[in-house]
């Protein structure tokens, strides 16, 4: 059996290690995996191989998660090839995009076609697992499952909010230097933040995701030592609407109405050949997340 299956990456609106409560939204940054399965009648285990470049703790354990849930408890032998346009560890929701993605491939091996839900679910138990990320990304497994910008509250995996973006949005990203270490290393330092990310939270929770953006990111800065305020004083002068650190970082995501982002891209405080033009993925029902 074969199967193919393709997530996207996300920036953050709303950063879940404060209460638990995130906002993500896709963008588009596509990861695509490749399985190739079959039964191994010697055996009630999974069995699972990798190519090299994408031969990681999450990768494996999302492919033999996936098949005993998409397999229907039989042994089994998979290999898996991924083709990432993502980088990783820079906070534009690359794991979660690989786990996805990894779920899909093997539900479509299987016959079968997961709900972004069920996909974003397994991807959350199995960074979990792993120790990548200490609420399991429920929001950036739902952006990238199943489009949209995603407000969730993780610890109980529930859906608060599911929204395509307003269609003259677009973004302006820059992707730093340097990465970010798993979020189980930051959890406590942001918990310690919780009450002050209430502003950051009510905002996302009632839908205004420019607010929430700069909310979040006043508190993110402080915590991972970096300072943009500087920065994005300048972007809102060329017109920016909102701009924020997704994730842990290091990138910074700026949102531009369409017609600005060639403007704001061009005199971008890193310089026009250190940012990337991306845009919005909207809400799919997972069909149109594979090729």
């Amino acid at each position: 059996m074969r199967g193919v299956g393709s997530a996207w990456g996300a920036i953050s609106f709303l950063n879940a290690l404060f209460t638990g409560i995130g906002a993500a939204a896709a963008i588009d940054l596509r990861v695509t995996a490749r399985v190739e399965i079959e039964p191994a009648v010697a055996s009630p285990a999974v069995l699972v191989t990798a190519d090299e470049d994408c031969d990681t703790p999450l990768a494996r354990a999302a492919l033999a998660s996936a098949c005993r849930q998409f397999g229907g408890g039989t042994g089994y032998r998979a290999h898996l090839t991924v083709a990432s346009e993502i980088p990783p560890s820079k906070g534009l929701k690359s794991s979660s995009a690989v786990s996805v993605a990894i779920g899909r491939a093997v539900g479509n091996g299987f016959g079968r076609t997961p709900s972004p839900e069920s996909l974003a679910r397994l991807s959350a138990v199995v960074s979990r697992e792993v120790g990548l990320s200490a609420t399991g990304a429920f929001d950036d497994a739902m952006a990238s499952a199943g489009g949209g910008i995603v407000v969730t509250e993780n610890a109980p995996e529930t859906v608060l909010s599911r929204v395509s973006a307003p269609s003259d949005w677009s973004i302006v990203l820059w992707t730093g230097a340097g990465s970010h270490d798993p979020s189980v290393e930051w959890h406590h330092r942001f918990q310690g933040r919780a009450d002050a990310a209430a502003p950051a939270v009510a905002a996302a929770r009632r839908g205004d995701f420019l607010t929430a953006m700069t909310e979040n990111t006043r508190l993110v800065e402080p915590l991972l030592g970096s300072d943009f305020a500087e920065w994005r004083g300048r972007l809102e002068s060329l017109g920016a609407l909102a701009s924020g650190v997704s994730g842990l970082g290091p990138s910074l995501a700026t949102i531009v109405r369409r017609e600005d982002r060639d403007r704001v891209a061009r005199d971008h405080p890193a310089g026009r050949t250190a940012v990337h033009l991306r845009d919005f993925v909207g809400v799919h029902d997972g069909r149109s997340g594979s090729p």
